[in-house]
């Protein structure tokens, strides 16, 4: 057992002005050597491997911006000047360890062509689709028509400019953030966590601000969306079936960005549920009643899915089996290992290993969830579970079994991790898987995600080893209860 001095650098204390304001500075500097880093590395906007010293400077550079944002600690009373200091940075930054963005640029430049991203290849984009990443150069869109009009729109707005279209794309982000901003302290209230808590786990998080800003993954702007919708189920000004439909619509509304934004239904049925309960009469508590609002709250989801992808006219295009598989591209995911070996070892047809694995992935899926609902969901007629165990739980998931896992995929559960309240073991967990998914895309600039996590296997074992020995509090709530 360590003596309670030699483990006090992994403590975050008290952040003072002087303090929060000195790392707070030593952050904006971490993300402009990282930005730096990837600038002078480009040799152009077409898509090339990184030289060997880049991640000799940027895992150093993450590394430090998660010691910043660590010595920051929830007890910051400035998160969001922070938050927005360290955004300003990145603002012009090159896309951080992705070429997402360059995909979004390409099927917006599309779409005011004249032409159907879910027909025509992004790589057929004029000189947009030149910059497109090699595994999605020749697939057709797979996001869905929210998504699309997005991208129109950013793509319009910059008169199909080439890298001013890419790094517009930081503007919806920047949106989303403000409105997470705005819900984190409301929902945080409902649940005894602080403000500052909620937004220095969830908002001010490295993995949070890099991956939306830096590597310009929408993903922020569903988180946003699922954000919005938890908060209108538990408003006491939509009690009752106004609370489901509202909440179902915002789901909805995610999933026209991102489809992953599904799963967080259940949560949103749970988290209404709990907030209707006490304001129930005890013959109205019932699994019939509970099951009833929950098909009120999917029906709203699934129709305004479909109103908005056909009235919009872009359907179900992205189903179009010229979109790809998340499979076709080897990701953190063992799933994505096996079918990669499968493929190059010819042992099975390619359609064959797409089907096999998407339903072994969606099925492992569905059993987590419905594992999360049977142990945390609420049981009529007074135990109302664990909502945000169950929210967070289905999007990791969702994150973690689906057949590609990315690092900025945990951010769809990062922001809402304080509002579980997890025990000390769960906060140690949480913490190292920040800290991997922060370093990890730096050394995946240069190496295949199954080595990058191999080499990344044996620091993080001795941070949590040193986490749980020394008993180190991440989220200081008051109620650690998961």
């Amino acid at each position: 057992m360590p003596r309670p001095d030699s483990a006090r650098w992994l403590r975050n204390t008290t952040a003072d002005a002087p303090h929060g304001w000195l790392w707070t500075a030593v952050g904006v500097f971490a993300i402009i050597v990282v930005s730096l880093a990837t600038a002078l590395d480009m040799n152009g906007l077409l898509e090339r491997g990184a030289s060997w010293w880049r991640p000799l400077v940027t895992i150093p550079a993450h590394c430090l911006l998660l010691v910043a944002w660590w010595q920051l600690g929830p007890s910051w009373r400035r998160p969001l000047t922070t938050l927005a200091l360290w955004c300003a940075t990145l603002l012009l930054a090159p896309p951080l360890h992705s070429r997402d963005a360059f995909s979004y640029a390409a099927q917006g430049w599309l779409i005011n062509n004249g032409q159907d991203p879910y027909v025509v290849a992004s790589g057929q984009a004029g000189d947009a689709g030149l910059l497109v990443g090699v595994h999605w150069y020749e697939t057709t869109s797979v996001y869905p028509p929210l998504s699309l009009e997005i991208f129109r729109f950013i793509s319009w707005l910059f008169d199909g400019h080439v890298w001013w279209s890419v790094i517009g794309m930081r503007l919806p982000n920047l949106v989303a953030l403000a409105v997470l901003a705005w819900c984190l302290p409301r929902l945080a209230r409902r649940v005894g966590v602080s403000r500052t808590t909620a937004l220095w786990a969830g908002l001010l998080n490295p993995l949070v601000v890099v991956q939306w800003i830096g590597g310009i993954h929408n993903d922020a702007i569903m988180v946003a969306l699922v954000a919005l919708a938890c908060l209108v189920a538990q408003d006491p000004a939509w009690r009752g079936y106004r609370g489901m439909l509202a909440g179902g619509l915002g789901i909805g509304a995610a999933m026209l960005v991102k489809q992953s934004g599904a799963v967080a239904g259940v949560a949103v049925v749970a988290l209404a549920w709990a907030a209707a309960v006490p304001h129930l009469a005890e013959r109205r508590r019932t699994w019939w009643a509970l099951l009833r609002r929950a098909a009120a709250a999917g029906g709203a989801a699934v129709g305004a899915f479909l109103a908005f992808s056909f009235l919009s006219g872009w359907g179900l295009g992205w189903r179009n089996p010229s979109a790809g598989s998340p499979l076709e591209a080897t990701s953190n995911s063992p799933v994505s290992w096996v079918a990669s070996f499968i493929r190059f070892r010819e042992l099975l047809p390619d359609e064959t290993v797409t089907t096999v694995l998407t339903g072994l992935t969606s099925a492992l899926i569905v059993a987590a969830v419905v594992l999360l609902v049977v142990r945390y969901g609420p049981h009529p007629p007074d135990e109302v579970g664990r909502p945000w165990v169950i929210a967070v739980g289905s999007l990791l998931a969702f994150a973690v079994l689906g057949p590609a896992t990315q690092p900025w995929y945990l951010t769809w559960a990062v922001p809402f991790v304080a509002l579980a309240t997890p025990r000390l073991c769960s906060q140690h967990l949480w913490l190292v898987a920040v800290c991997a998914a922060s370093v990890i895309p730096a050394l995946q600039d240069l190496t295949a995600p199954y080595f990058s996590m191999v080499m990344l296997a044996v620091p993080c074992w001795l941070l949590w080893r040193r986490l749980v020995a020394a008993r180190v509090p991440v989220l200081p709530s008051p109620q650690t209860t998961v």
